[in-house]
């Protein structure tokens, strides 16, 4: 015995409703499924346990430890100039590195954003370090005399 809804067709509109209510359903049923904690094998603690702590590995020590970039670019460069000193290219090598050494050590401190440079140029309105000696203090100080010279607030 068939009941009759078996016969009628379904609307177009219902039918994507259920599939999306289907498909809401299996997504929920598989976040239950993972949520779940897998018990632990050999009584471990598993990262998500509260008591689970790591000590660094002694490559870990040494990868973050500050001196080994620098040793490990020391190395490279000496092994580079080495290498080109063999093959009689070891003063150009050494003079195309100073460049290179000025350009990488002007690059590893950054200033603050309210600290200025030395160089009035590089700051934003050009503006001067107290006690900064400028020609004009110095053309002042020719023409009037080292009293005329007087710092402007």
């Amino acid at each position: 015995m068939s009941d009759s809804s078996d016969n009628e067709e379904i609307p177009p509109h219902l039918a994507r409703y259920r599939e999306y209510k289907r498909k809401q359903e299996l997504r929920k049923q598989k976040k239950v499924a993972q949520s779940k904690p897998t018990p632990p094998e050999n009584n471990k603690p598993t990262p998500s346990d509260p008591t689970f702590t790591t000590t660094p590995s002694d490559l870990d020590r040494f990868i973050n430890h500050p001196l080994t970039i620098p040793l490990l670019k020391l190395t490279l460069w000496v092994s580079l100039l080495l290498f080109f000193a063999h093959h009689e290219f070891g003063s150009v090598f050494f003079l195309v590195s100073i460049p290179v050494f000025v350009w990488q050590s002007m690059e590893e401190y950054k200033r603050g954003p309210r600290e200025l440079s030395a160089y009035s140029v590089f700051n934003s309105n050009m503006e001067r370090l107290d006690g900064t000696f400028t020609s004009e203090q110095w053309e002042k100080e020719l023409r009037y005399g080292a009293a005329a010279v007087r710092k402007q607030d």
